[in-house]
């Protein structure tokens, strides 16, 4: 495949096609837009080349067939909202406490991406290696609050059901309509994690 590429760029030179010059991540970014609007049985080869306005050839030219592309989308999907954002404010943010609300606000009030959060739950149910790469999608995002809770100060059970509490609210946001303007929401989260970050559970 690589020295296809060679060879195509060396023949076409500057007047390579769009589709040629599409990144895979270019290809990604759409499978996860589809993959918020239609599910993953929206994700057909033919309704990924229409939403990128190319041809067949060029999603080949990237991708042996679709359950490559299906497994490098997940892939794509985990390292941008899990491991990479772990990396980025684990790297960015010294105090414990503010790498936990970074992620909070983020997944919450930020440009999280809600609607592909939805869809990878609703594909890991009809498939059983996105189950399983969800299952470890969760236990690493539980890992970076329990980390951040220790930190605190926290025991070790203390900190893991701190971290699964902050979770689970912080990902409901997405399910939930409540009508709260981003400032109350705001409020609400931070006042939630106040009193999780309090030894006595109190606010």
């Amino acid at each position: 495949m690589t020295q296809k590429k060679q060879t195509g760029s060396a023949v076409t030179g500057v007047g390579r096609k769009k589709e040629d010059r599409l990144a895979r991540e270019d290809w990604f970014d759409a499978g996860l837009r589809l993959l918020g609007q239609s599910g993953p049985g929206g994700i057909r080869v033919d309704q990924v080349c229409k939403a990128m306005k190319v041809t067949k050839g060029s999603f080949y030219w990237h991708f042996q067939d679709r359950r490559e592309f299906l497994d490098s989308l997940f892939d794509f999907w985990r390292a941008r909202e899990t491991s990479g954002l772990i990396a980025y404010v684990e790297g960015h943010y010294e105090v414990p406490e503010d790498r936990i609300w970074h992620v909070v606000e983020f997944v919450t009030l930020g440009t999280y991406d809600v609607a592909s959060e939805v869809a990878m739950r609703q594909w890991g149910q009809s498939d059983d290696m996105v189950r399983a790469g969800l299952t470890k999608v969760d236990e690493e995002r539980l890992g970076f609050f329990t980390r951040q809770f220790e930190a605190c100060g926290f025991s070790a059970e203390a900190a893991r059901m701190r971290a699964i509490s902050v979770y689970s609210y912080t990902l409901s946001c997405g399910y939930m309509i409540t009508g709260e303007s981003p400032e109350a929401l705001r409020r609400r989260l931070r006042s939630a994690l106040d009193m999780l970050l309090s030894p006595d559970g109190r606010m």
